[in-house]
């Protein structure tokens, strides 16, 4: 099983919502959100700064584009951020749990 972590920010008042709408679908096994998080970038050419939480989502690449996919529909930002990361290790007993939670009946 090939692990990965996605990693998105979120406003924090649908944070949990889409938490929650990630993990009932059963494409990821676990969301961890990191509140207090503070973004600077550019859009429409003028700097930004916003406070949002930090999703790491925990998947793995067989389900990689639909959890892609369900996230880009869901997601409230035009433009979310959406960065993959290949896990080069992770434990068995935790790649045997993160298998059963992806592959419960949809």
């Amino acid at each position: 099983m090939s692990v990965i972590i996605v990693i998105s920010t979120i406003p924090k008042q649908q944070a949990d919502r889409i938490a929650k709408k990630l993990l009932e679908s059963r494409l990821a096994a676990c969301i961890t959100l990191i509140p207090g998080v503070i973004s600077y970038y550019f859009w429409d050419n003028k700097l930004q700064k916003t406070n949002e939480f930090q999703m790491l989502i925990k998947s793995d690449q067989i389900n990689q584009e639909r959890l892609l996919n369900l996230l880009r529909e869901i997601h409230p930002y035009e433009l979310p951020e959406l960065l993959v990361i290949p896990i080069q290790y992770a434990d068995e007993k935790y790649n045997v749990w993160l298998k059963e939670c992806l592959t419960k009946i949809k």
